[in-house]
């Protein structure tokens, strides 16, 4: 790299970073203020640790879940590693499988409720049944009734924190029961293997918080490995280095109240750009390490066992393309559609198009996360988000790329030109998931404040520092790439 493409990289970051630590610091000191004098009628917050003599943000069910559920479920998964690594090590693995399936629904029917139970065995249940039919399209036809069932599913437990659990297991393990079953279509298996399927859709570590893993990828736990001390090594590492994010977070949910601003419609639009721009910021990155740590924590123990798990989610600071985000935040989830929608619909030629595929794709999602209204929108304004970038990588190698506009232009201004041009989709791309994380009051308050309360030069400001973020992730994106090559 040249000293003066150096030094424009250089600056990207160093405006791209300010502007993200100004933002944070504005949110973060205008709601101290506000929350100072805030009556707790909702219990949104408590008593913080100790020696910081601040209360802490407890609004966010989700993380308040996976914390619950982290401290139910670690004793349970150190007695299926200890057991499981004695049966693997004397090749008993019809037994190690059946002892995968009775310590989860042991802990499940302890833990939740036989309820609960009943409502979860029942799923693979249904699929063990239609896969007799030994039919693709009918495992198709069968999965979208089920998961409109499983979304009108309430009330398993007066408990809010375990009903909330029962949902998410309910909803992986669908992932698992569909890519089961198409696999031993495609394996051209007649004979089924009870064991092996129940010891996959049951398997603990993954049971609650994902993220997806094929059989395949799965089968790996069933194999006995020699390298116990390095493996033991490896996850104290990983678990080490998640426990450190976990009590980030925690220490952060001291001083950052994100998940109980989302309560105060009236209050945020209020806010200033800068303190607004910075909320919006905190609850991408507050979303961002809650699934590090809650799929690093599964895939760490998964790992150890032997499973090939998903790559990690990356920070949202360092993505701009809609695809992009879709395929390196939750892999697992875009294997699963890439593996089992998206490919089988172009080779089948029904669906013979990126877009039309695409679009399956997105249907589906809308489908398996709950049907709300919220979720409609969010996955149509990513949709229409991956259906321009298809369109736009078209229309530039079939019309622009031999035109003698841009084929006497350099690298550098073709790069300047598309980040450019991906700025307003980055700001729609972060629209879209506030409507994801908090509420649709919440982002029409950013989508008003960007095409009505805004000056030009504020939005003008605005669009520069995407600009400058586009310029960081392509950077970044061109680096990850050429490790690969």
């Amino acid at each position: 790299m040249q000293d003066g493409a150096r030094i424009e990289l250089v600056t990207y970051a160093a405006i791209w970073i300010s502007a993200v630590i100004y933002t944070i610091y504005s949110f973060v000191i205008t709601s101290n203020k506000y929350f100072s004098y805030y009556i707790d009628s909702y219990s949104d917050f408590t008593e913080g640790w100790t020696f910081l003599s601040r209360k802490k943000d407890v609004a966010d069910l989700e993380w308040e879940t996976i914390k619950f559920s982290l401290e139910r479920s670690y004793l349970w998964i150190i007695l299926l590693l200890f057991i499981s690594e004695i049966l693997r090590k004397f090749k008993f693995v019809r037994i190690l499988q059946l002892w995968q399936i009775l310590i989860s629904t042991a802990f499940i029917l302890i833990e939740l409720g036989p309820y609960p139970l009943s409502a979860i065995l029942f799923q693979p249940l249904i699929f063990l049944i239609v896969l007799t039919c030994h039919n693709k399209l009918f495992i198709w036809v069968c999965e979208i009734p089920i998961l409109l069932l499983i979304g009108l599913l309430k009330s398993f437990t007066t408990d809010e924190r375990k009903e909330h659990i029962t949902m998410l297991i309910l909803f992986w393990l669908n992932l698992k029961c569909v890519s089961y079953c198409l696999d031993f279509i495609d394996s051209g298996q007649t004979q089924q293997k009870y064991l092996s399927y129940f010891s996959y859709c049951l398997y603990l570590p993954h049971i609650i918080s994902g993220p997806f893993i094929s059989y395949k990828d799965f089968k790996g736990c069933h194999q006995y490995s020699q390298n116990v001390s390095s493996r033991f090594l490896m996850l104290i590492k990983h678990l080490f280095r998640l426990l450190f994010w976990l009590l980030f977070l925690e220490f952060c949910l001291h001083f950052v109240y994100v998940n109980a601003t989302e309560f105060h419609t009236k209050w945020i639009k209020k806010l200033d750009s800068c303190s607004l721009y910075g909320y919006g910021y905190t609850m991408g990155q507050f979303f961002h390490i809650k699934y590090v740590v809650s799929y690093g924590l599964a895939n760490s123990f998964a790992r150890f066992e032997g499973v090939t798990v998903p790559s990690q989610p990356v920070c949202i600071g360092r993505i701009h393309l809609y695809s992009d985000m879709w395929k390196y935040f939750d892999a697992g989830l875009y294997n699963f559609l890439r593996r089992y929608i998206y490919i089988p619909l172009l080779r089948s030629g029904i669906f013979g198009t990126q877009l039309l595929s695409s679009f399956i794709c997105f249907l589906f999602v809308y489908v398996w996360h709950g049907t709300d209204s919220l979720i409609l929108l969010w996955t149509t304004l990513n949709y229409i988000g991956v259906a321009t970038e298809i369109f736009s990588r078209w229309f530039y190698l079939h019309y622009l790329q031999n035109s003698k506009l841009f084929k006497n232009l350099e690298p550098k201004w073709l790069r300047r030109i598309s980040c450019m041009a991906a700025s307003p989709l980055l700001a729609m791309s972060i629209i879209s998931n506030f409507y994801f994380f908090s509420n649709l009051e919440i982002g029409q308050i950013f989508v008003s404040r960007i095409l009505k309360e805004s000056s030009w030069w504020e939005n003008a400001i605005l669009f520069a520092i995407l600009y400058t973020c586009c310029q960081v992730s392509t950077e970044l994106r061109l680096r990850k790439l050429s490790k690969k090559q």
